[in-house]
């Protein structure tokens, strides 16, 4: 964990002194460029730590995005809706406070990703480019009952984590891009990797 910790610390000033000595050597009208993106993701779980909480070792996840760039520096700001089968769910009755009924409901997980990410961003031709970015993300993962405000729930032991994100964008228009993200989570927390493809939009 030390070793992970000190990886990815290096890699953060690393990526930071290089983008602000590439930024020095842009042009001072150096354009910034913004962009909304719209996601869809593969989510590997550690086997052993899906085991034990009762869930799926891997989800399939949704999200939206804000990426900005400037000269060769790039960052990423992001929320995500996961879904993971639930491998333990739980039955409870549950009262309607409009209709007054009663009825059972079984659980589900209910996962949301928050993640910022930053780094370098090279063009190897006028519609490709390669990038790396170092980032953090938080999970929040629940079994609970949907919709249901004093139900029993439980937490689902998957930590927030800091990751390795290296990336392809290609530019299809001056309004369309697509970005292939691979995430590489380095602390043992219960995630350790997933594959997003983003389409990126403008105006």
């Amino acid at each position: 964990m030390y070793k992970y910790k000190k990886l990815v610390l290096g890699l953060v000033l690393g990526a930071i002194s290089t983008a602000a000595a590439a930024q020095e050597q842009v042009e001072e009208g150096a354009e910034y460029r913004g962009s909304w993106g719209i996601s869809a993701e593969f989510i590997n779980f550690n086997t052993d730590v899906a085991t034990v909480n009762g869930i799926a070792d891997s989800g399939i996840g949704l999200g939206g995005s804000y990426s900005g760039e400037k000269g060769l520096f790039n960052f990423t700001i992001g929320a995500s809706l996961f879904y993971v089968d639930d491998k333990a769910e739980f039955s409870q009755r549950v009262h309607n406070s409009w209709t007054d009924d009663e009825y059972t409901e079984d659980s589900s997980i209910d996962a949301v990703s928050l993640y910022l990410d930053g780094g370098i961003l090279y063009p190897l031709s006028e519609g490709v480019s390669l990038g790396m970015n170092v980032g953090y993300r938080y999970f929040d993962i629940d079994r609970s009952i949907a919709n249901c405000s004093n139900c029993y729930s439980e937490e689902i032991q998957i930590e927030s984590d800091t990751y390795l994100k290296p990336f392809a964008r290609f530019t299809f228009n001056d309004r369309f891009s697509g970005t292939l993200a691979y995430f590489s989570y380095t602390g043992d927390k219960g995630a350790e990797n997933s594959v997003q493809f983003e389409v990126n939009f403008n105006w």
